[in-house]
């Protein structure tokens, strides 16, 4: 009997320890994995380095309700450490970068923050070294730019429907997402990031609502080219 009592503790102290409480359940409903198109960041205002990655990226792994309502800045013992990002710098750097700089240290900021906001409401699940891993693992699943372009969807500066967008994703993963477009200074409308629904544990894709955000109009796809360009016209427009 003592013994089982001793096997007992024990395995509580490894559930404590990877943050896992025995029997807990996730205080949220679902959870959220946000890919990126750099282009389109770079586009709509924001301040972009020389060069950007022509794939999609991370931009961002929360936990959400049913409702909708994001659950972020929970409180967590645990901190992601310099430690542990420079175990997965070469990953962090490619598929989770931070477009507006090509320093890694600078970098590290954008990730803790992060962790500090959405992470660590995934307290109960995972600690900070498992959120970055999971990510980009989640990442790696679907090739969303070879998805689209397999669909029919080109990254070219043609604009697309909705409809056709999210069936090219629905087909290659069997799963509803949801698609969010952004606008510049002139109007034009882009594909911005592409939403992946999870189990509340972060073990399973589940399906999104299927919906198309902000996309008042069929948005564009734009290329590396194409990103210049409207740049370029977008900030003409807005000094005349």
């Amino acid at each position: 009997m003592k013994c089982k009592i001793i096997l007992v503790l024990f395995l509580a102290g490894i559930l404590s320890g990877t943050g896992i409480q025995a029997g807990s359940r996730p205080s949220h409903d679902v959870i959220k994995l946000a890919l990126k198109w750099p282009n389109t960041h770079c586009l709509t205002d924001h301040i972009c380095r020389r060069t950007v990655p022509q794939y999609f990226i991370i931009s961002s792994f929360w936990a959400e309700m049913d409702t909708g309502k994001k659950v972020e800045n929970c409180e967590t013992p645990y901190s992601l450490t310099d430690e542990k990002m420079d175990r997965h710098k070469a990953d962090l750097l490619k598929f989770w970068p931070d477009l507006s700089t090509y320093n890694y240290q600078s970098s590290k900021k954008m990730w803790q923050n992060k962790w500090e906001t959405r992470g660590s409401c995934f307290s109960d699940i995972m600690q900070p070294e498992n959120y970055i891993v999971k990510a980009l693992s989640l990442r790696q699943s679907h090739n969303m730019y070879q998805i689209l372009t397999d669909g029919g969807v080109l990254a070219n500066g043609r604009s697309y429907t909705t409809n056709k967008i999210l069936g090219a994703i629905r087909k290659a993963t069997r799963n509803l997402v949801d698609i969010v477009c952004d606008t510049d200074r002139v109007g034009n409308v882009y594909l911005s990031e592409i939403h992946q629904c999870l189990d509340s544990h972060g073990k399973e894709f589940v399906d999104c609502q299927n919906l198309a955000v902000s996309c008042d109009r069929d948005p564009i796809f734009p290329n590396a080219l194409f990103t210049g360009k409207a740049t370029e016209t977008a900030r003409n427009a807005s000094l005349a």
